[in-house]
């Protein structure tokens, strides 16, 4: 070979396929491509992206952890009440007391504890034990708190043993509910308004875990309507009326539980103070509310009393057995309610 002579390019030989099997590859190559689309489409559907309140949870959740961890390593820093009233705050108001005990009995320990940020702690630190499923140490240091509240000023220790309260009744510690109001009851005896909402709240505690008072009536379509239609259901009754703010703010978690949930078996009654059919369906008509309606002033006030209603809104739970599980739940303790009792 001449040096000045290109070299041959190496001659590769391919045979082709038959007709047959170039088919069968192609449709094989199809099959891969369609799965690995598949697979990647159902990863991306089983991790969406988060909502706005899970970022915030998560968020807070972590900033909580670093300032524990700040103010437990320096105590003596300048802005260590101020970290410990912004932990205290914070595991109140995203519902993680439970996660501050530690914290709140360390600072409840110290010399000499700002007023303020003690009691924060020491409501941070019933509430968790409330929620960590310590009832009945949380009921006696709400009890000892309790001793020392003025006669003269109960609303406010009376406003937090509401909460706890129902903290402990959406947790399934019935007795221990009831013993806090027992126990503001016979502190304020004095204020006769506080002693009949404690009174009231008892009442109702006494209907958990038995069956749901009856309800039989004509709906504001002039059909018949009553908890045996509903037999095998989880029905929400919801005691309301068109000028109770508090009730229609409810109204759009209501509907996207019935939304979500009718198909699993849940169903709602709503039952109007309103006394008039005509302005109710106008108002269902207008809000979009699918369910069905009571509002017959003599049938609404005989429910009212069986059910305890002292004021609106009002919402009971009856599950498939028709007992009363639970009332005046609302928001996501009302939609994890009822989803754990579809579990069940």
């Amino acid at each position: 070979m001449s040096p000045n002579r290109a070299a041959d390019p190496i001659k590769t030989t391919r045979t082709p396929l038959p007709k047959g099997k170039l088919i069968m590859t192609t449709r094989l190559i199809t099959i891969v491509l369609l799965s690995t689309i598949a697979i990647s489409t159902a990863v991306r559907s089983a991790d969406p992206k988060p909502s706005f309140s899970t970022i915030i949870r998560q968020e807070t959740r972590s900033t909580f952890r670093k300032v524990a961890n700040y103010v437990t390593s320096n105590p003596q820093a300048p802005d260590a009440n101020l970290a410990w009233k912004w932990l205290f705050t914070t595991a109140i108001e995203q519902r993680i007391e439970d996660e501050a005990i530690p914290f709140a009995e360390t600072y409840l320990k110290s010399e000499k504890p700002d007023p303020l940020v003690k009691a924060m702690a020491q409501q941070a630190l019933i509430f968790g034990l409330a929620r960590s499923g310590k009832a009945d140490d949380a009921v006696e240091l709400f009890e000892s708190q309790l001793r020392f509240a003025r006669l003269q000023n109960g609303r406010e220790i009376a406003d937090f043993g509401t909460q706890l309260a129902t903290t402990l009744r959406v947790s399934g510690h019935f007795d221990a509910s009831k013993k806090v109001f027992e126990a503001t009851a016979n502190k304020f005896f004095l204020d006769g308004d506080l002693r009949a909402m404690c009174e009231n709240k008892i009442a109702k505690l006494n209907l958990l875990n038995k069956p749901a008072p009856s309800i039989d009536a004509i709906d504001t379509k002039g059909v018949s309507i009553g908890l045996s239609d509903y037999k095998g259901k989880l029905i929400v009754i919801d005691f309301w009326a068109t000028n109770c703010a508090p009730c229609i703010d409810e109204f759009p978690n209501l509907k996207a539980i019935y939304t979500d949930l009718k198909a699993d078996g849940v169903e709602i009654i709503g039952i109007s103070l309103d006394g008039d059919a005509a302005l109710v369906d106008a108002f269902s008509s207008r809000y979009q509310l699918p369910w069905r309606m009571i509002t017959t002033d003599a049938s609404v006030e005989e429910f009212r009393k069986k059910y305890h209603v002292r004021k609106i809104p009002s919402l009971y739970v009856v599950n498939q057995s028709g007992d009363v599980v639970q009332y005046d739940i609302r928001g996501t303790d009302l939609r994890e309610t009822l989803q754990k009792l579809l579990q069940k």
